[in-house]
């Protein structure tokens, strides 16, 4: 029997803790509003259309049974409690996964207010966790991945692209939010997308002008070489 777990920076819950997850609560970011109204007129712009839809961070929260094949002493309960408190340490972003939600990871902060119930030995815990909006997938679009392949949202697609002169080509973005790719570059090659341009030399390049919006981009390439589009959906 395959039992519920969550895996936050590296370490699974069941597996390496003994932590029986008893609830989870998934919950889903509030939208912020991205309109504001012009002066002295009834018009209203929304900054939507340029820098896409704008939530705020979502929260996670999880109850665990503390168990172990006997009900423990004291010590071993505050030993237990003290390497739960070290795992859960709070101030850095994780990758946390959920085992009921394949395929997916939270970007997550744990909250230092745990909720301890002590009962005969074993306790409950509760905790909080802070997230980035968006679920991010594990696999990288230019992977062939087909266990992990949604056949309602994705495409296949092949985004190494060769470039010799000057040519377009379509990327897909199956996510919801906006993303920037690691574009890996052999040769000199330049990247035009909604009216921005980056020109690249050989490498990796992840902090580019280059963004990409949901659905089909049309991209124009030129120079000479080859580039590959590596990036991960990234969805509600």
């Amino acid at each position: 029997m395959d039992v519920k777990s969550i895996t936050f920076d590296g370490v699974n819950s069941w597996d390496d803790l003994q932590l029986l997850l008893s609830n989870a609560e998934i919950g889903y970011p509030k939208k912020n509003k991205s309109r504001i109204q012009i002066p002295n007129s009834n018009i209203y712009y929304d900054y939507a259309d340029l820098f896409g839809d704008f939530y705020e961070e979502r929260t996670l929260e999880f109850e665990f049974i503390i168990a172990e094949p006997n009900a423990m002493a004291i010590e071993d309960l505050e030993y237990k409690k003290g390497q739960i408190a070290n795992w859960l340490e709070p101030g850095t972003k994780h990758k946390l996964s959920y085992s009921e939600i394949p395929f997916y990871y939270f970007l997550a902060e744990a909250q230092g207010d745990y909720d301890y119930t002590d009962e005969n030995g074993y306790a409950l815990l509760k905790v909080k966790f802070v997230c980035y909006p968006y679920k991010v997938h594990e696999v990288d679009e230019s992977e062939d991945a087909w266990d992990a392949f949604e056949f309602e949202n994705d495409v296949a697609q092949d985004l190494k692209f060769s470039v010799g002169g000057s040519h377009k080509c379509k990327v897909y973005n199956a996510g919801t939010a906006k993303v920037v790719p690691k574009l890996i570059v052999t040769g000199n090659v330049k990247v035009e997308l909604n009216g921005l341009s980056e020109t690249l030399s050989v490498g990796i390049h992840e902090q580019t002008k280059i963004i990409l919006s949901r659905g089909w981009n049309e991209v124009a390439l030129s120079g000479s070489g080859t580039i590959r589009f590596s990036f991960s959906k990234e969805v509600l």
